[in-house]
């Protein structure tokens, strides 16, 4: 009968598994590991290219990481996060070094991360939010936006017929990946 045993069960075959298990085989190789996946390809939903790819990894963009409370926003989460993101690129590099890795740009490749809101209090919101990240070392190239002729440049198809007085705005942050 087959041992069914696991020290770690993963479940989703994204590139943050990936990561995570093979960080767990290189810092203990004794280790039994199980990725589960339930589609037919492995990083296919949050990995791939239309479905995520790096946003939600790094909360450069990800509103819901920086949770507005009274006219504060806290991104204390955004902080953690984009942290955690940051040393998995450190070990993907070190992979690349090590030979382990022959075409990163087959799973990672730079793309601005972007924020677009509209109306009045998403757009509080939202230059609250920049403000705050602003401050912090690792979002301190953030930039913010009402101006529809930035828009224009950095959300081409969103502003297509936009009327110019609906209340927008937006940021982006160029080190952004997917």
């Amino acid at each position: 009968m087959e041992n069914k045993d696991y020290d770690l069960i993963c479940v989703g075959a994204g590139i943050m598994t990936a990561t995570l298990a093979l960080i767990t085989k290189i810092l203990q190789p004794e280790m039994r590991i199980l990725i589960l996946e339930r589609l037919d390809q492995v990083a296919q939903e949050s990995s791939a290219a239309w479905n995520n790819a790096g946003t939600g990894h790094s909360a450069l963009c990800e509103l819901n990481y920086c949770p507005q409370k009274n006219d504060q926003v806290d991104i204390s989460k955004a902080i953690d996060i984009c942290t955690q993101f940051e040393m998995s690129k450190q070990f993907w590099s070190y992979l690349v070094a090590q030979n382990l890795i022959k075409e990163p740009n087959s799973f990672i490749n730079p793309v601005p991360h972007n924020s677009w809101v509209y109306g009045a209090d998403n757009v509080d919101y939202l230059e609250r939010r920049f403000h705050a990240m602003k401050e912090h070392f690792m979002f301190e190239s953030i930039e913010f936006t009402r101006s529809i002729e930035k828009m224009k440049e950095w959300f081409p198809l969103i502003m297509e017929d936009r009327d110019k007085s609906d209340h927008m705005a937006g940021s982006r942050i160029n080190r952004g990946a997917r």
